[in-house]
């Protein structure tokens, strides 16, 4: 199976959870990722990594949208408690 099918497959399947599950899901990700960023060796000459790393983000920024998902937004509301602050 190619990575491409492998991704598709877990985002249906991520879809398909109510969406309270997706929100811990989500988080169960960040978490995961956090870790793996903390865990990459340190950049040995920022001149040359800051390059590749733009040209990274610029690609994802072509492709993604940077507007969350109407979806989320609100299960984030609901979960949120009402107290003062």
């Amino acid at each position: 199976m190619s990575k491409s099918m492998a991704i598709n497959q877990i985002e249906q399947q991520i879809e398909a959870l109510p969406p309270i599950e997706q929100v811990m899901m989500l988080e169960h990700i960040v978490r995961h990722l956090k870790k793996l960023l903390l865990s990459q060796p340190t950049i040995t000459d920022p001149k040359i990594e800051s390059g590749k790393i733009v040209e990274k983000l610029n690609y994802i920024y072509e492709v993604e949208t940077s507007r969350l998902d109407s979806q989320l937004i609100n299960v984030q509301c609901i979960s949120l408690s009402r107290d003062e602050w």
